[in-house]
């Protein structure tokens, strides 16, 4: 099997069950799913701020299975790093369930020689890189709950203080403290390629037979939770790597897909990427990889509704050049879910027109199992190119913004929260801002660039990455009335996090707002009250639009100094 070039540095994540899987793409955004050439399903998405692409895979448990999939996914992606994200069991009872164990050093626990009288262990450990170790070294600093410490690893499970596994590890692997069934087969297929290997475990049980009532007790969701906000900190603290030149691509003709009966009849789905032309209802239309994210094309786990999305130039003799935002559905099965993905683009255009604010629309059609909604995207007046995103001023790792930006992106957010009260006096909510999602124009002013899942209903793990609220990923299983102006306010508070701070907050790890110097005390402590777990508790619209106006005064002399 022959590898793909990626020039963007990845980094991939294997994960082995579906819990674990949820919790690490909640960190991420800008997920598409990728698939192997032998059929292995990647969700692969951005860290907001990061270069890297993550690429996450659930596997299942075992190491055999592990090393094969690691190969694997070395081969295909050619990454920087590997992680093994998940729970595992305490082995010492100063390492909570909630910990997170960082492995130190990894140890296979089945090698040995059996004779008569005794069992005689033959330890194969694997340790991290100095340079890798350094790097994690500085990611835990000041992180109560967390342990550099050693793992162990193998195919047995482990739930008994007193069994003749549990007397082995005790005498052969005793600084081990905590153990797993997967990060030994990574570990060992990683190291035939000379990859970095991270095992980053949430303590779920304590291994001791009480395993089923800690699981019934809801540990292991938020042991996997803490895990991957850890394998996230650990991600903004390693260097990344010169890109890979990708060789270059031989001649084609760009992609064609037809959005008209006659296409839908031929079925004809080619894919939506950079460079391709699609056709809304007679208008050529160039997909453009431009501000924010390229083209994407995502498929729900059902297979019966597919999503796409890119900015477009518009082809033909226009001066200046028109640029629009393209949301289609397509539908292939129909039935009530079909119907309802494909009404929501409707639903969204009649929201805009009564708004009489936010992106305008150019054009929406809906034939058969198709319906398109192409939405204004605003040029600079200087060189009529499309505005960027706040995707695009972000700087990446953890560096903060300078006082001008900071200034100016506060205020920009401050006008965006102008169209997100109109658009809840009429009942509805974004729930996906984030910083791809809002354009920044000439004045500075932060725009929506479509309504988000205003007219969609709530599913669990809707909108994933660090800006989620904590009721998004309950879905529906939530209070009745907790998807609304609170989300946003939530969604709001975490951006505004990001700008103070140089990171998005995240769930379970302690906030660095209170140690901000600099900035006015309410307006810090509405942005706090903000992110709060409960709907209930966060400070309505208007409360966080005085914060922003707040915290922005206070930038205004340091930001014209710095300009």
């Amino acid at each position: 099997m022959e590898g793909t070039s990626h020039a963007t540095p990845t980094v991939v994540v294997l994960t082995a069950l579906p819990l674990e899987s949820l919790a690490v793409r909640e960190q991420l955004t800008d997920v598409q799913v990728e698939v192997h050439p032998q059929e292995t399903l990647f969700d692969v998405g951005r860290v907001p701020g990061l270069p890297w692409r993550v690429a996450v895979v659930e596997i299942g448990e075992g190491n055999s299975g592990t090393a094969a999939h690691t190969e694997r996914a070395i081969a295909y992606f050619q990454p920087t790093a590997v992680f093994f994200v998940g729970v595992a069991g305490s082995l010492r009872a100063e390492v909570a369930l909630g910990d997170v164990v960082v492995a130190s050093k990894i140890y296979l626990h089945h090698g040995g020689k059996e004779s008569d009288d005794a069992f005689r262990a033959r330890p194969r450990a694997w340790e991290m890189r100095h340079g890798v170790e350094q790097r994690v070294r500085r990611a835990l600093r000041d992180s109560p709950g967390t342990h550099f410490k050693p793992l162990v690893s193998g195919d047995v499970v482990l739930n008994s203080r007193t069994s003749p596994l549990a007397d082995l590890i005790d005498r052969n692997y005793n600084d081990a403290v905590a153990i797993d069934m997967e990060s030994a087969g990574m570990a060992q297929a990683a190291q035939l390629s000379d990859i970095p290997v991270l095992a980053v475990r949430g303590i779920s049980d304590f291994a001791d037979g009480r395993k089923a009532v800690a699981d019934a007790k809801g540990t292991q969701p938020v042991a996997a939770r803490n895990a991957a906000a850890v394998a996230v900190r650990i991600l903004r603290e390693l260097p990344v790597p010169r890109a890979r030149p990708e060789p270059p691509a031989p001649p084609r003709t760009p992609a064609v897909l037809l959005v008209s009966r006659e296409a839908v009849a031929s079925r004809d789905t080619a894919g939506w990427r950079d460079g391709a032309v699609v056709t809304v209802d007679g208008a050529k239309c160039l997909l453009h990889h431009g501000p924010g994210a390229p083209p994407t094309e995502t498929v729900s786990p059902d297979h019966t509704v597919t999503r796409r999305q890119a900015l477009a130039r518009v082809l033909g003799s226009d001066r200046p050049p028109r640029f629009v935002w393209l949301r289609q559905i397509v539908t292939p099965y129909g039935g009530p879910v079909a119907e309802a993905a494909l009404r929501a683009l409707s639903d969204e255009r009649d929201l805009l027109q009564r708004l009489r604010q936010g992106p305008g629309v150019v054009h929406h059609v809906r034939q058969g199992d198709t319906a398109t909604l192409a939405l204004a995207w605003p040029l600079t007046r200087r060189s009529r190119t499309p505005c960027e995103t706040l995707a695009d001023v972000m700087p990446e790792g953890a560096e903060r913004l300078g006082a001008w930006e900071s200034y100016r992106v506060l205020r920009g957010l401050e006008a965006s929260c102008g169209i997100l009260g109109r658009l809840h006096e009429q009942g509805s909510a974004h729930r996906m801002l984030e910083p791809t999602a809002l354009i920044q124009d000439d004045d500075g002013r932060l725009l929506p660039r479509d309504l988000g899942l205003a007219t969609t209903a709530p599913v669990p793990g809707e909108a994933p990455g660090p800006y989620q609220a904590p009721e998004q990923r309950r879905g529906h299983r939530g209070r009745a009335g907790e998807h609304g102006a609170a989300t946003d306010v939530y969604r709001l508070g975490a951006l505004v996090h990001h700008v103070l701070t140089g990171s998005p907050p995240v769930p379970g790890m302690p906030s660095a707002l209170p140690r901000l110097t600099g900035y006015p005390s309410p307006g810090v402590e509405t942005v706090g009250a903000a992110l709060a777990p409960d709907p209930r508790a966060r400070p309505g619209l208007p409360e966080l639009v005085k914060a922003l106006r707040s915290l922005s005064e206070s930038l205004a002399d340091p930001a014209r100094e710095e300009r």
